[in-house]
């Protein structure tokens, strides 16, 4: 981008580098620089800065120039505006009814005109929430960056009788610096997104792969970042056109690709259930290695569901248990699309016939009252316990804020429930003394 000269506003500074200014102009028009877009600064009548690009004469637009096409002509304004350095948009074209053809096209710069300041409909608010009213929100407008300065450099073209386009003005000058040849990538123009680009977005997002790290991906595979061809925002694009274009049958292609497994992998297990409005309502899933992990290590199980997607509002329930590695490793995995005995009964139900209906000495969860009613219905002979982990994250709010935050109770009460290879007399023991030294022998929850 070029740099801006520093003037003084007394006539005769001004009328010196208006001299200057034309000179350099006239210097450079007569050259022959094709492609790299050097700027010459000029004064206009009115004081106000004007930029006038200097490349070669044969990409000028000219007065009296004939283009036998529309397209022809509007190829030729962009060609030149890539040597220029700037970004070229159409307008609004009027049309010859008789005709059926183009009577006049106006080739723009991005930034002529302005922007209309956008009315903002309290109803319609992103901080408006369903079922809320609207009487004390505020409207937060989007923060968008100033494109639109009026500019005015610009190139007509008329249509003639003999069938064929006349340019009738070009305005050269631009209110706005010019870009140089290294921003040419920052800009719309110069940003392509081809089939390569493409290809990698989908068979990323396969392997749960988002755009930003594809993006990333395409950096280390062309050497740097001038030379990926396109931004992030539009690698971000690409993906949520593709969410968009796969929306009305991604539940199929999730049944399908299970289903695929399934046939190639004869010990792949998989099962799911659509509602009365044909859509995805529960599913389970369990490969080969899930199923041996179960039969070495399935004595335990533990099944948590607060793990939430955020796109389906779908509930993902692991089922998984300890190795003797002491390493977690998983039997399993369901979606559900709601969390009541109906859902809780066919998950359960999958599980044990996909693992030949063998039980679990001990199976852990949380404290969902639904689960309460389904595991003994299903199970006979497992051992149901709640989680710790959720039953400690409870603790304070049980027990008061008052005497977890300002005593020793919570660091005790952890010392004694999280110590290792502790033996059940041993626990008692300890779980009493704390009780009794902070006087909650009585208190009915840790009863």
């Amino acid at each position: 981008m070029a740099s801006e000269f520093h003037h003084s506003s007394s006539s005769s500074l001004t009328e010196s580098n208006s001299v200057v200014d034309n000179e350099q102009y006239a210097s450079c028009s007569n050259s022959n620089v094709a492609v790299t877009p050097e700027v010459i600064p000029i004064l206009s009548p009115g004081g106000t800065r004007e930029w006038i690009p200097c490349c070669s004469d044969e990409l000028k637009p000219v007065v009296g120039m004939k283009f036998m096409s529309v397209e022809e002509g509007i190829s030729f304004y962009k060609a030149y505006s890539k040597a220029a350095g700037f970004v070229m948009r159409k307008s609004t074209a009027t049309k010859k009814k008789a005709l059926d053809v183009i009577a006049f096209q106006y080739c723009l710069c991005n930034k002529a005109g302005f922007k209309e300041k956008a009315i903002v409909k309290v109803g319609g608010m992103p901080n408006v929430k369903k079922g809320e009213g609207n009487e004390d929100k505020v409207p937060i407008p989007r923060r968008r960056l100033v494109t639109r300065v009026g500019c005015k450099a610009r190139m007509v073209m008329k249509y003639k009788n003999e069938g064929f386009y006349v340019v009738t003005e070009f305005r050269e000058p631009h209110v706005h610096p010019l870009y140089t040849p290294g921003c040419l990538k920052f800009q719309k123009a110069g940003r392509k997104i081809n089939i390569l680009h493409k290809n990698m977005i989908i068979d990323n997002s396969k392997v749960n792969i988002g755009p930003v790290k594809t993006f990333r991906l395409m950096k280390e595979l062309v050497g740097s970042y001038d030379n990926v061809g396109a931004s992030k925002q539009d690698f971000k694009k690409i993906h949520r056109d593709l969410k968009a274009y796969i929306e009305g049958s991604d539940a199929q292609m999730f049944v399908n690709n299970f289903q695929n497994k399934k046939l190639l992998w004869s010990a792949f297990f998989f099962d799911y259930e659509v509602d009365e409005d044909e859509q995805l309502c529960k599913a389970f899933w369990a490969d080969p290695i899930c199923r041996k992990n179960y039969a070495l290590f399935g004595d335990m199980v533990s099944f948590d569901t607060t793990f939430q997607t955020n796109r389906y509002n779908m509930i993902f329930g692991p089922f998984t248990g300890v190795d003797h590695h002491k390493k977690c490793v998983t039997f399993g995995a369901a979606l559900i699309a709601h969390e009541d005995i109906v859902s809780f009964e066919w998950v359960f139900r999958t599980f044990l016939k996909a693992m030949g209906g063998n039980e679990p000495a001990c199976l852990i969860t949380d404290e969902d009252p639904a689960m309460k009613i389904t595991i003994p219905k299903v199970f006979q002979t497992a051992e149901h316990r709640f989680c710790m982990w959720h039953i400690m994250k409870k603790m304070p709010e049980k027990v008061g804020r008052q005497i977890t935050q300002e005593t020793e109770f919570l660091n005790k009460i952890c010392k004694c429930v999280w110590s290792e290879e502790i033996e059940p007399t041993e626990f008692e023991e300890k779980w009493g003394k704390v009780l009794a030294e902070f006087k909650l022998q009585d208190h009915e929850w840790l009863k």
